[in-house]
């Protein structure tokens, strides 16, 4: 669970992108996935059917941003912080 807490801790130190208010139901699925990664952070144990997965809007969003040849910095931005939840969302069901 050492992964899980080094990955949470790096997400703490990026500013929450703007964008994410608009992708489907990012904020929900963060939160959920940020509360869980708290806990094992912490210590504590985990139920892993209470590890999320993104929405569908957001996966749809984030597939259709990948596309995109020149992203904006917002839209790159948004792409980091989302490559780091899945990281950690891999990590929480690893048991690592």
């Amino acid at each position: 669970m050492n992964n899980v807490k080094r990955l949470y801790e790096q997400l703490g130190q990026l500013p929450w992108p703007a964008l994410a208010a608009c992708v489907g139901d990012f904020a929900l699925y963060e939160s959920l996935l940020v509360g869980c990664a708290d806990r094992v952070a912490k210590g504590h144990l985990l139920d892993m059917s209470k590890i999320p997965a993104p929405d569908q809007g957001t996966v749809d969003a984030v597939s259709a941003l990948r596309k995109r040849p020149v992203p904006t910095e917002e839209e790159q931005r948004f792409l980091e912080y989302y490559d780091l939840l899945e990281q950690i969302r891999v990590a929480l069901v690893s048991g690592s």
